[in-house]
């Protein structure tokens, strides 16, 4: 599979009302294992790394429906490509820095990839819409028991599945959570939540893998790895700190919106504006207001004839589509970029009927 039909292949999340009012956005669980006998990527060598691919990358395409999958040593991918895939969430900031030896497997209709000595030997990430983590522990629940056919990880009775930082030896699963949080983040109440989260031992970040912090509202949320036997108690604690989120995420919304002099109403009426009148556009200013034209659908400001529903995961889409072309143009330094984004943003607004809510106008 070559990686342009890669990127034209539908994408992972579509991320709707779902049940949590369109907050989340999608799960991720990560599986982590090591082969016994290889040192770990971060002290392995060219000739170690090329080995431990060699037991691996074989197995993998051995799988149902892996047989076609897009697969790359990590030297064969540009800038531009790695940054389109770290916007995709099709690899991870650690595996975009890697070299020689280290390869990435992504099927073109499957929510699960694979990457090869990235942190660990093999690591395994599954995607689900919303907020549902048992779905994708299910599937990485089967997919071991294939793995394991064919493959002998290191493993001790005392202390489970071993990893390249001690502590985090166990089951060898984590957590991930994609949240919108545009109320929180208009509130700047961010730096309170970023706190809050820390004594609970749970970590958020943009997500956007750049310097733009929380350019279109957009963040990872991260449990830390538990001990073997751990996952059940840790997907409650980490879906319980989630719940608080959303709780507090909706909180602000409402208040926001219920706020005198219709501030929100009018951050909304911006974005709306600068994109149905721009000429140059930044992806950072379209981020922004495509979260907030997907906050403005939520609260019932915007209204689109195609629907709610669909309407969320084409904005979604929209961005997602204009941030990869983005990530893959910058390598070259497109000056016209931000004209063509512009234009695409007219475009897309103009082929997507709708009107603003009458107690809004």
């Amino acid at each position: 599979m070559k990686f342009e039909s890669l990127l034209r292949a539908p994408h992972l999340w579509n991320p709707d009302r779902n049940t949590t009012d369109g907050v989340v956005f999608g799960s991720i669980v990560r599986m982590v294992r090591n082969l016994p006998d290889y040192p770990f990527p971060g002290w392995s060598t060219e000739e170690t790394r090329a080995a431990v691919a060699s037991r691996i990358l074989p197995v993998i395409k051995e799988i149902r429906g892996f047989k076609t999958a897009f697969c790359a040593e990590m030297p064969e991918l540009g800038y531009g490509q790695r940054r389109a895939l770290l916007t995709r969430k099709q690899l991870t900031p650690c595996m975009a820095a890697r070299q020689d030896g280290c390869h990435v497997v992504i099927p073109p209709k499957k929510n699960v990839f694979f990457m090869v000595n990235e942190e660990e030997h093999l690591v395994v990430h599954v995607f689900n819409n919303g907020l549902d983590f048992d779905s994708g522990l299910d599937t990485l629940s089967s997919l071991d028991e294939l793995l394991s056919e064919h493959l002998a990880f290191a493993y001790n009775e005392k202390n489970g599945y071993l990893t390249s930082i001690p502590s985090e030896a166990g089951d060898g699963l984590q957590l991930y959570c994609l949240l919108h949080l545009p109320g929180l983040t208009c509130a700047n109440m961010m730096n309170q939540v970023t706190k809050a989260l820390e004594k609970l031992h749970v970590s958020i970040s943009p997500y956007f893998s750049d310097a733009q912090d929380d350019t279109g509202h957009l963040f990872v949320l991260f449990s830390i790895p538990g001990p073997e036997g751990s996952i059940d108690e840790l997907q409650e604690n980490f879906q319980d700190v989630v719940h608080h989120i959303v709780h507090r995420e909706l909180q602000v919304r409402r208040k926001l919106h219920a706020e005198p002099g219709l501030h929100l109403q009018d951050a909304i009426g911006r974005a709306y504006g600068l994109l149905t009148n721009c000429h140059r556009l930044s992806i950072k200013e379209l981020r922004d207001a495509i979260s907030l034209l997907r906050l403005g659908t939520l609260q019932g400001i915007i209204c689109w004839d195609e629907g709610e529903r669909a309407m969320l995961v084409a904005l979604h889409l929209f961005a997602l589509d204009q941030a990869t072309i983005t990530a893959l143009a910058e390598e070259n330094g497109d000056p016209s970029l931000c004209i063509r984004r512009a234009a695409s943003a007219r475009g897309f607004l103009n082929n997507h009927p709708h009107h603003f809510s009458e107690t809004t106008a």
